[in-house]
């Protein structure tokens, strides 16, 4: 009977002073393995849907929470800049997916637990 449904959650980090802001949720992880895929912060934006200056607010929002820089630019001529993830940067991305994955899997098993698939 629940054989074709499954859970799907969103994780977003907040800042717990102040107003609780979320500051990596969905669209920052997206944004952070854009640019570790394209090595461009504009190319990564564009992909997105995202303006470059939506992209630069972001990178700068979580880089004011988290402490240290996620992303480093060059500046480039002809043919346009690099950026690339921190070495911080890499690592946090890292930490969170396997965060996330976690928090999927564990859904996943609470959510078997209420909406068991019978077996015949």
């Amino acid at each position: 009977m629940f054989e074709n449904i499954k859970p799907t959650i969103k994780i977003s980090l907040i800042n717990q002073t102040g107003k609780g802001e979320p500051f990596c949720g969905p669209g920052m992880i997206m944004l952070l393995l854009e640019i570790r895929r394209s090595g461009n912060v504009r190319e990564a934006c564009e992909n997105m849907g995202m303006s470059y200056t939506k992209g630069w607010k972001l990178l700068a929002r979580i880089e004011a929470w988290i402490g240290f820089p996620v992303v480093v630019r060059q500046q480039g001529g002809k043919g346009g800049g690099e950026a690339h993830l921190t070495g911080e940067g890499a690592a946090f991305l890292e930490k969170h997916l396997a965060f996330l994955q976690e928090c999927e899997t564990t859904v996943g098993e609470i959510f078997s637990r209420y909406y068991p698939v019978k077996t015949l």
